[in-house]
């Protein structure tokens, strides 16, 4: 991706710049509950009005926010009656299409959580969803979320066994190396000390006559 030339004398009137929200995978979190964990990262898409061949979208930096002042404080305007989400997209989940997800999304349930923790009251704009009642899809979104923690516990554990593995095959290998050198050096010693040991003479045996 091309890099945008910003010294020249008023090269921002040059730019078309827009902020927007990006759901990034958090993939520690991932990791650790075993489903998919996004949360919302702040993005700016920068271009060259006429250009389409020049442009950048990356996450915001700081310098971003003061560079594109006025957009900047126009987005925070918008985003501030938005409501943020962070855990499993309700496009992550198997048991609904995307179709059914930009469903949901229209009715802010964004996340898996948001519909297991929906209340009775909040259970009635889902309607039949995925083909169930509201209560029966908040209980599987329950039931998604604590087999995915479930798995996330024993996959942490075989982790740790693993890694525990690991560490007394590493700790058996330094202890077989070190008695291996104090067999060496006793085996050493030993022999030394047999070179130096002073040969005795067999005494005579006189013949009488």
């Amino acid at each position: 991706m091309q890099r945008l030339d910003s010294d020249v004398p008023n090269a921002d009137s040059q730019l078309v710049s827009r902020f927007y929200k990006r759901a990034v995978e958090d993939k520690d979190q991932t990791l650790a509950q075993g489903r998919p964990i996004f949360k919302e990262v702040d993005y700016v898409h920068i271009m060259i009005a006429g250009n389409q061949f020049t442009e950048i979208d990356r996450p915001v930096y700081e310098s971003d926010k003061t560079r594109f002042a006025q957009q900047w404080y126009a987005y925070q305007n918008k985003v501030g009656t938005e409501e943020k989400f962070n855990g499993t997209p309700v496009d992550q989940w198997p048991l609904i299409n995307k179709g059914q997800a930009e469903e949901l999304r229209a009715i802010k349930f964004y996340t898996v959580e948001s519909i297991a923790n929906a209340s009775d009251l909040q259970l009635q704009r889902l309607g039949m969803a995925a083909g169930m009642s509201p209560f029966a899809f908040r209980d599987k979104a329950k039931s998604f979320l604590s087999l995915a923690s479930q798995s996330a516990d024993v996959d942490k554990k075989e982790q740790e066994l693993a890694q525990l593995r690991e560490e007394n095959a590493k700790i058996k290998a330094e202890t077989d190396a070190k008695l291996a050198q104090m067999q060496e050096q006793m085996a050493a010693i030993l022999a030394a000390v047999g070179e130096k040991k002073p040969k005795t003479r067999k005494p005579k045996v006189v013949e009488e006559a």
